[in-house]
């Protein structure tokens, strides 16, 4: 259930994002084409059904996705990367979810932010978390969607920790879950080790 993305443009993108000398557009950049590579390989799977559209000599039957695609990034890392994946996904929906604290000492509260939603049900719905540490947010990210009706739910991460990993399939069993990595160590302050530091200083400069 677990999916360890190997192509070179994946790893050569994670490696950058490894590396604590490259600069924060850089690190953007390669941000952006590791999502992209990892994405692609998510929606592999994605049913099509038959089509017949006119060319300019004669009609043709080509494929059209037969189910919607729904992206929903944790919190604020994940959302500034969200804009570039409708440029390479058709009818791509993109929505939030906040894993907010709570103030009576409760488990952090998650929040799904998803205007002019289809049925989950109908949908394949990838849940992105770009550094998954202790697992926890990614737990309850994928705990609410399927709590309001998704069914076909995958987990995107950059990186994961193999504690992450553990908590996350604890909960959800058959989740789907790819990522350019997994890294033995968990550091609870840094996160994953090596990982790739503070994602989000480094990703917003």
């Amino acid at each position: 259930m677990v999916t360890v993305v190997r192509h070179p443009v994946a790893q050569h993108a994670l490696t950058m994002l490894r590396n604590k000398l490259t600069p924060p557009h850089q690190f953007r950049t390669s941000s952006n084409q590791l999502l992209i590579a990892l994405m692609h390989e998510a929606t592999r799977s994605l049913p099509t059904h038959a089509e017949t559209v006119p060319t300019e000599k004669e009609s043709v039957v080509g494929h059209v996705l037969s189910k919607p695609l729904v992206f929903l990034a944790i919190a604020r890392h994940g959302l500034g990367l969200a804009h570039r994946m409708v440029e390479f996904f058709p009818d791509l929906l993109v929505g939030t979810i906040s894993v907010e604290p709570t103030t009576n000492g409760q488990p952090a509260d998650a929040r799904l932010h998803l205007p002019n939603a289809p049925a989950l049900g109908d949908a394949r719905v990838i849940v992105f978390d770009p550094i998954v540490a202790s697992g926890a947010s990614a737990s309850r990210a994928v705990g609410l969607v399927r709590r309001v009706g998704a069914k076909d739910v995958s987990l995107v991460s950059f990186v994961v920790s193999e504690s992450g990993l553990e908590m996350v399939q604890s909960r959800a069993p058959e989740l789907q879950v790819w990522t350019a990595a997994i890294d033995a160590k968990l550091d609870t302050r840094r996160g994953p080790v090596p990982g790739v530091g503070d994602f989000a200083a480094r990703m917003f400069g």
